[in-house]
């Protein structure tokens, strides 16, 4: 091709281009009866003849404010501003997309705030509202829409998997029975926002039998009785035969000496709730396990058993 054939071909693409750029005085009136203004709310040109939203009222008449609730204009675009605006758009009556985000209109029951990732996983309280972290659906409290709550979360943990009042509750006592704290802490009824321990729950359970843990103590199951803790399994294993705060240990030396710590590995006298050999300062492997009134039932002793 000659350099004429190629001057030709430019001035053919240059006269094409004049043609496509809109006229400043005809822009306005061309962006407003473009289908962008209609989807969009883009109506007015702007100082490169682009058609950009110029005001509330483009955004108020667009497909954008009446699907998704974006009726306000900032920064060139139609954006979700206000909650009443989302709760007027089709996609709150069709999705629940109901509150303004960031904007958008969003699911505030499916959603998590970046704010209250902490309280989010453990608590359930995952979304921002009147400046503290709340808790609006039983997905945050479960921690996935699952029938199976996440093992993570306040309800497979704690059994509470109802939301309410802003914070995750027990919504009954099944919602108690398949947690955590049931299967471990026997704290499978549902009672005032919490899953609490019965006293028929306790006497019947491992936790009295080893631990002497037969009443209940702020909904959980505690050694209260010197004569429960005389029965318990660890009284005999390691002398802990006397209730002290919520929990058996062993209150004096004649304790000890009735143990099996005493008669085998002889830890007879009695240290800061727990049998220890004579003589001992309270460290080394002569030392019993101190009790923990928060102790699983599993019974855990120097010889092993």
């Amino acid at each position: 091709m000659s350099f004429r054939s190629f001057g030709a071909v430019a001035e053919v693409l240059a006269t094409a281009l004049v043609m496509l750029l809109p006229v400043a005085c005809d822009s306005k009136d061309a962006c407003k009866e473009s289908k962008e203004c209609a989807r969009d709310g883009r109506c007015h040109a702007d100082a490169n003849a682009l058609c950009r939203v110029g005001s509330d009222a483009d955004c108020a008449a667009s497909d954008a404010c009446k699907e998704h609730g974006k009726c306000s204009a900032k920064d060139g675009v139609c954006t979700a501003a206000a909650d009443s605006a989302c709760a007027a758009s089709a996609d709150c009556k069709k999705g629940g997309s109901c509150s303004a985000r960031l904007g958008s209109c969003v699911n505030l029951s499916l959603t998590t705030d970046p704010a209250c990732e902490s309280s989010c996983e453990g608590e359930g309280r995952c979304v921002m509202q009147d400046g503290k972290c709340s808790a609006l659906s039983r997905r945050h409290c479960a921690g996935t829409s699952d029938e199976k709550p996440d093992k993570d979360s306040a309800c497979a943990r704690f059994g509470l998997c109802k939301a309410e009042g802003g914070r995750c509750v027990p919504g009954s006592d099944a919602d108690c029975a398949q947690s955590l704290a049931c299967k471990d802490g026997f704290q499978c009824a549902a009672k005032d926002g919490a899953c609490v321990a019965t006293a028929e729950a306790c006497k019947a359970s491992s936790a009295c039998a080893r631990d002497g843990k037969c009443g209940v103590k702020d909904g959980k199951c505690a050694a209260l009785d010197n004569a429960d803790c005389r029965k318990s399994a660890r009284c005999k294993l390691e002398g802990t035969c006397t209730a002290k705060a919520g929990a058996c240990s062993a209150g004096s030396s004649a304790d000890c000496a009735a143990s099996t710590v005493c008669a085998q590995v002889k830890l007879c006298t009695a240290r800061d709730g727990v049998c220890v050999g004579s003589g001992n300062t309270g460290s080394g492997s002569a030392r019993a396990a101190a009790p923990d009134k928060n102790r699983s039932t599993t019974i855990s002793s120097p010889l092993g058993h």
